[in-house]
């Protein structure tokens, strides 16, 4: 009895020096400022807590802001559930749209500054290029076109007494869909220095092998739009 007499008080102080703790640990985001519990650095919410004021919160904190893994609801009842940066929507995750009298709508995918940038964190990712292709360059823009154009661009031509202008052109040869779909192919030969070929009617998600000559380059395309790949060979 005298160890609980003892130990319980010294439970009942620890417990109540946590949540005033809690209490003075500062909530940056306006949004989340009214209740507060969870670990405290320097005066500001940081590692594991929860927040509650107009918004709530729940998971990793950093200088008082959502950083890290968590839920966020807002008061509509609309919730994120993912990565956070700074405060912001930031990496994989889940939005939820409350909608009266329908089905919530979810959004899956990737954020960047609390800005939806789409099902994955990137349009494209080159799989594989032959030996001799040093460089393979994607810019990539959202639009109804639903384009592939490709510059192959031939850096050496295999002799350094050879001019740049007389370099041998190299085309692309092939295009062979592993996954999805193109109407047609057609290449534009009129610049000086590089070919450009150009696929049109693309069907995304699509993977597939471009064949120049005896090099090649396998790229997967996720998100539908305009892709300009920049291709350059020391053949």
């Amino acid at each position: 009895m005298k160890i609980l007499k003892t130990i319980l008080p010294a439970i009942v102080a620890l417990l109540l020096s946590a949540t005033i703790s809690a209490q003075d640990c500062a909530v940056e985001k306006a949004e989340l400022k009214g209740t507060y519990t969870g670990e405290c650095k320097k005066g500001k919410a940081s590692g594991k807590g929860k927040a509650t004021g107009t918004d709530s919160y729940e998971g990793d904190f950093k200088s008082g802001l959502p950083d890290g893994n968590g839920t966020y609801i807002w008061k509509n009842g609309n919730e994120f559930r993912g990565s956070f940066s700074k405060g912001l929507k930031d990496g994989k995750g889940t939005l939820l749209y409350k909608r009266a009298n329908a089905g919530d709508s979810i959004v899956q995918g990737y954020w960047k500054k609390d800005v939806y940038i789409g099902k994955y964190e990137h349009p494209y990712r080159i799989i594989n290029k032959s030996k001799m292709v040093t460089d393979v360059e994607v810019e990539y823009k959202t639009d109804p076109y639903n384009k592939i154009t490709f510059f192959i661009t031939n850096t050496s031509g295999g002799a350094s007494s050879v001019s740049s202008d007389e370099l041998p052109k190299i085309k692309v040869d092939e295009i062979e869909a592993v996954t999805g779909a193109y109407g047609r192919l057609y290449v534009n030969d009129n610049h000086a220095k590089k070919t450009e070929s150009i696929i049109e009617d693309v069907r995304f998600p699509i993977r597939m092998r471009v064949k120049m000559g005896t090099e090649d380059v396998e790229i997967e395309f996720r998100e539908a739009g305009t892709y300009i790949i920049n291709i350059r060979i020391n053949d």
